[in-house]
């Protein structure tokens, strides 16, 4: 292994970055729960406390992702565009943004990652949360992950707690809870940077 050549003292691991998730969040190595990742893409897998499990394939971020930083820049785009947005919301995004059209178009269709790009309108829609229209704009993305990828676990979810790794599910905890408790699913840990997480996780492990 390439990494082993340079961390001769180290034990190297690599593995997928929703296993980090699950190591980022759980309290305990052996502990069973459904992990959720919401940052700029989405993911879940449920794990037994030794294995990882996935029920859905990822299509990638153009038909799946929801309630990730690139659905919700999408959503506000197409909002702004259709003219779904409150007046003042809609100034307010404007003054933020350069929403040209053709500016728009270039950065999706003719720049690398325009999943990082749409990711990028997220940040709006944390710092205005007050809004109602922000506040149901957040809460139709997270039921739509739910019945999407939590639910596929029903029968895990009556016995075990559901953890969130990433920055839009850290500061959308409240809307989170909420639709939670409407759906009927616990939910756990919050860790907004997986990698403090991870390291507490592997500290933890060797003392």
């Amino acid at each position: 292994m390439v990494l082993q050549q340079f961390f001769t003292n180290a034990t190297v691991e690599v593995n997928e970055d929703t296993l980090a998730a699950v190591f980022a969040t759980v309290n305990t190595p052996e502990e069973a729960a459904v992990v959720c990742i919401l940052g700029t893409g989405s993911n879940c897998s449920y794990y037994d406390g030794k294995k990882l499990e996935q029920r859905v394939d990822s299509l990638g971020y153009s038909l799946m992702d929801d309630a990730s930083g690139n659905y919700y820049g999408k959503q506000l785009i197409r909002d702004y565009y259709f003219n779904h947005m409150p007046e003042d919301i809609k100034i307010a995004f404007a003054d933020k943004y350069n929403l040209e059209s053709d500016f728009i178009k270039y950065n999706l269709y003719k720049q690398p990652n325009p999943n990082a790009y749409l990711a990028n309108f997220a940040e709006f829609m944390i710092l205005n949360k007050d809004s109602k229209y922000i506040n149901k704009l957040i809460k139709d993305g997270i039921r739509l992950f739910a019945n999407n990828m939590i639910l596929q676990f029903k029968e895990e979810l009556k016995t075990v707690p559901v953890h969130f790794a990433g920055s839009i599910a850290y500061f959308c905890q409240d809307e989170i809870k909420e639709v939670a408790k409407e759906l009927g699913f616990k939910t756990g840990n919050f860790e907004r940077r997986p990698i403090e997480g991870l390291v507490k996780f592997h500290t933890n492990k060797r003392g």
